[in-house]
């Protein structure tokens, strides 16, 4: 019986180009143009930062919304973080982009060798001695990468819990109202209060004239004309400037509106609020009493004595071996070969982005043997079994009031593996699923996006 053809599990140049369109131009664009917006509208004064000067910035260039739905949005976007997550999201996939682009080249550079494409095992005990061989391998960088990350990076330093969270949003609410009005001048506004300059300039113009009509010397009639003339002047000019405003303005003159009342929080807000997930390990919580003797950590840095360093490695490595124990058992129900790859090419790339402090599982390739549809099926598995994890894990820390962090730790571990290799980009199991059915993935994307938006806490979109 002859040997079967190799398949290339590569992407071909159109996938790629299409999937980099995706992210660069459904994902990316629209975070750029919000920002951009935002900058221009907030010039020199940054008071509303983050998810609320986004949508802010969004809704002013818009230039519909009303000034009360503003002000909501404004509330609602500071406590629902949804820029930061789409924030994370945009990163992760510029990361699965990156590492497709760097295994390509460490390919063409270094060969098969390197890049543990190497002639691969038949038999099935030799298969599962290499698949095991590649996941203790993986374990070993995606720990390392872990300790890299949380040891120097601090991704959790500067997070809050709910308490200072709502305490910090209460004292920036104020802060943020005032800048909606004054942060911004609109040239009607302007106008309107040149229109009130002209009114005022226009009356010590016949206070002048009244004045020169009075006076009794030739010495205070020279006075008075100079003053007069004076005004004059400045009444033309503020009259030209008046007028340039209402040409800006397309003829709208309009006082300029009082600062709103402080909104009592609508159901929204207490919904978004509920739903939010802060970090399971706010800043200073990490530190122990033998960093605190210490002269050289920062305030709120978590220190190497946490256990959040030390087990919480061992608890981002886990959701490796579930996902493969799921995915394997899929390909076993079809009659599939799996294989388990961890080249030193994906060793290398795990370990460049912990040193940009970035904790992304990139390090391994899932390799089915099949057609499209089984590849498909199998990578499906792989995406939505961690999630319902994560989801179920997330109910549990909620339906316990929130109090044991270690729980959302281990659900943002679950979570962050399918949040990765949801992107269509080879050699991610996301390129599968686009294979299978272009609309099959648009649903996966739904459900795991979903799932980071409304499940990840602010710690995982601080990891990644």
């Amino acid at each position: 019986m002859s040997e079967p053809e190799p398949q290339d599990e590569g992407g071909g140049t159109v996938e790629t180009a299409i999937a980099l369109a995706i992210c660069a131009v459904a994902m990316l664009g629209p975070i750029v143009y919000i920002q951009n917006g935002y900058e221009s509208f907030m010039g020199d004064d940054k008071i509303i930062a983050g998810a609320a000067g986004a949508t802010l910035a969004l809704a002013v260039i818009m230039r519909t919304v009303s000034r009360t739905v503003l002000r909501t949005i404004v509330r609602t976007s500071a406590r629902a973080g949804l820029k930061a997550s789409m924030r994370g999201a945009v990163q992760a996939g510029t990361r699965a982009a990156t590492r497709g682009l760097f295994a390509s080249m460490f390919r063409g550079a270094f060969g098969d060798k390197l890049s543990g494409n190497a002639p691969r095992p038949t038999e099935p005990s030799a298969i599962r001695a290499a698949n095991l061989k590649s996941l203790v391998f993986a374990s070993g960088l995606l720990y390392a990468s872990w300790v890299i990350v949380i040891g120097l990076g601090n991704p959790f330093a500067a997070l809050l819990d709910k308490a200072d969270a709502a305490e910090a949003s209460r004292l920036t609410d104020a802060a943020a109202t005032e800048s909606l009005i004054s942060g911004r001048e609109l040239p009607e506004w302007l106008a309107w209060e040149k229109r009130v300059e002209i009114q005022t300039k226009a009356q010590e113009l016949t206070t002048a004239k009244t004045s020169r009509k009075g006076a009794r010397t030739d010495g205070e009639k020279v006075a008075a004309l100079v003053v007069e003339a004076d005004i004059n002047v400045e009444l033309h000019a503020l009259r030209d400037e008046y007028e340039a405003l209402v040409l800006k303005s397309n003829g709208r003159v309009v006082a300029k509106p009082e600062p709103l009342p402080e909104l009592p929080p609508t159901a929204v807000d207490e919904l978004v609020d509920s739903m939010y997930t802060h970090a399971p390990f706010p800043a200073g919580s990490l530190r122990t009493a033998a960093d605190d003797a210490g002269s050289f950590i920062e305030p709120g840095a978590t220190g190497w004595h946490s256990p959040v360093i030390w087990a919480g490695g061992l608890l981002f490595v886990l959701p490796l071996w579930f996902i493969y124990g799921m995915q394997l058992r899929s390909a076993q129900a079809r009659k599939l070969v799996i294989r388990h790859e961890t080249g030193v090419d994906g060793g290398l790339i795990q370990l460049y982005f912990a040193g940009a402090f970035s904790f992304m599982p990139l390090t391994s390739d899932v390799i089915v043997e099949g057609e499209a549809a089984d590849k498909g099926w199998v990578s499906t598995v792989g995406l939505l079994a961690p999630v319902a994890v994560s989801v179920a894990l997330w109910a549990a820390w909620r339906a316990g009031g929130a109090v044991n962090p270690w729980i959302l730790l281990a659900a943002d571990a679950f979570l962050i593996y399918p949040m990765v290799q949801t992107f269509p980009l080879s050699p991610l199991d996301g390129v599968h699923v686009w294979r299978w059915g272009r609309a099959r993935w648009c649903a996966v994307f739904a459900v795991v996006m979903t799932a980071f938006i409304l499940v990840g806490s602010e710690g995982l979109k601080n990891v990644i």
